[in-house]
């Protein structure tokens, strides 16, 4: 089926961009997240198709004048002594940190992480205009002056992100698309190419299935996959309210709490945190980590010695490479987990994640399969996404309409549902559709998400035996 480009236009106006001026621009390369990057191009060279050379040379002098490196703090802090108001687009982040028995109440504090400037003044009126900056922080173009005391001081800010979305208007823009429009348009938006041939509708599922996590709050997945298949392109780019953690080591600190500022981890700050590459990932204290994140996963809730419980809907995803046989099948399909941490191996801490996302059927990733077609800004996509997790219409439908036998546990069950409502909320947010479509579209996908958890728990634990390795679900 074709795409057509035109009918996206017609149906969100602004909200959409020609997605082949992003690759043309060098903006990612420059460091440039695409949900900022589609928001400049759109605002200094508007326009359609692959950027002319004088477009790309009047967004990369913009890029190279408003974009500090970390470098260029030296030359910031001087101009700043020198009275100047230097004006810069970055990531702005607020902080307030208590400090007892000092008798006064502290004013927040701003940093600008890429130049590794903190303890900036910012006037109250800001941060109340500008929650998020509390949170994950926001990109936009800063206004940076100096104090006579010499202290950094925000003195405007104008921000980047797409702040709300009008759901009920995304409701109706989906009613005005056939479903194979809409699941085009997702697919693009998220930066490929939907009318490609190796995209095939089975690979299409699979890869909205990326979304999940967005869609969903407490929504645990993982995906494994061989390289090369894009498993983090949509996590690092959709929105910075997605935290992505690329192996190595991980701390407690780094994902809790931090002990000595006190300031609370990734998982209380966003939205989703993916943990990539984990097959070579370690942790600086497992005891430490599994047991809190083993609870967590169970019940939104973490604690660390000292601390009171924090409660948070972040999502945690965990992105593995796993290779596969001539068949291009999972070379140890008996378990899928062979070759991961053996942490990953303990039931009571896999039997907690909703799925394993089949990245084997997802086709490697080459130049030609980028979107070159009209799709949602993707900071518009992004927030979008994100403002669907807390409405319960969709797990109440998915509750309605499935029907569980003797074969399942809570847990499988509650996966599941949850599965089938992010897919709902992906594909049918207007919620105008058959039993036979929730079947195909949302149930079916979901259920075979967790067979996969399923298929390594009745392989590991003896406990699953008894319930076998399928798990059976009626439509009703």
């Amino acid at each position: 089926m074709s795409y057509d480009s035109d009918r996206i236009r017609q149906v969100f106006g602004n909200l959409c961009i020609d997605k082949t001026r992003l690759p043309s621009s060098g903006l990612t390369a420059a460091g440039v997240p695409s949900f900022v990057a589609e928001w400049l191009l759109d605002k200094i060279v508007p326009g359609n198709g692959a950027l002319q050379q004088f477009e790309a040379e009047k967004i990369n002098n913009f890029v190279s004048k408003a974009f500090p490196r970390k470098d260029d703090k030296n030359v910031i802090l001087f101009k700043l002594t020198q009275g100047e108001v230097y004006k810069l687009i970055a990531l702005l982040k607020v902080r307030v940190k208590l400090a007892a028995n000092k008798g006064i109440i502290p004013d927040p504090m701003a940093s600008i992480p890429v130049l590794n400037i903190h303890n900036c003044a910012i006037p109250i009126s800001i941060v109340e205009q500008h929650e998020m900056l509390l949170r994950q922080g926001l990109w936009g173009k800063i206004s940076l002056s100096l104090r006579s005391d010499g202290t950094p001081e925000i003195v405007d800010f104008d921000p980047f992100q797409c702040s709300a979305v009008d759901l009920s208007a995304y409701e109706r823009a989906r009613a005005q698309l056939t479903t194979d429009e809409w699941r085009d348009l997702m697919l693009c938006s998220m930066g490929y190419n939907p009318a490609h041939p190796r995209y095939t509708c089975n690979a299409k599922m699979w890869m909205l299935a990326r979304l999940l996590p967005l869609v969903e709050s407490n929504y645990h997945v993982m995906e494994l996959a061989p390289k090369g298949t894009g498993k983090s392109y949509v996590y690092e780019n959709v929105s910075n309210k997605v935290a992505l953690v690329s192996g190595g080591k991980v701390t407690p600190s780094q994902l809790f709490i931090n002990g000595s500022t006190k300031e609370i981890g990734l998982l209380g700050r966003h939205d989703v945190v993916v943990l990539d590459e984990i097959q070579s990932l370690t942790f600086e204290d497992p005891d430490e980590i599994i047991g809190p994140l083993k609870n967590y996963l169970a019940s939104g809730r973490y604690n660390r010695a000292g601390f009171a419980d924090i409660a948070s809907d972040c999502s945690l995803v965990m992105l593995g490479n796993i290779e596969l046989d001539a068949q291009l099948q999972p070379r140890n399909a008996n378990n899928l987990l062979a070759d991961l941490p053996s942490f990953l191996m303990e039931t009571a801490f896999l039997d907690r994640f909703s799925g394993i996302i089949p990245g084997w059927e997802i086709p490697k990733f080459s130049r030609e399969m980028a979107a070159s077609q009209v799709g949602l800004k993707m900071d518009f996509f992004g927030e979008a996404l994100l403002s669907l997790r807390r409405d319960n219409r969709y797990l109440t439908y998915a509750q309605q309409h499935t029907k569980f036998d003797y074969t399942s546990t809570v847990r499988d069950q509650n996966s599941i549902l949850k599965s089938a409502s992010g897919f709902l909320k992906i594909l049918y947010p207007h919620l105008e559709l058959t039993v036979a479509d929730y079947e195909r579209d949302c149930l079916f996908p979901a259920l075979r998400l967790r067979h996969l958890i399923r298929n390594v728990l009745y392989r590991l634990d003896s406990e699953f035996e008894s319930l076998g390795q399928s798990i059976t679900v009626e439509v009703i």
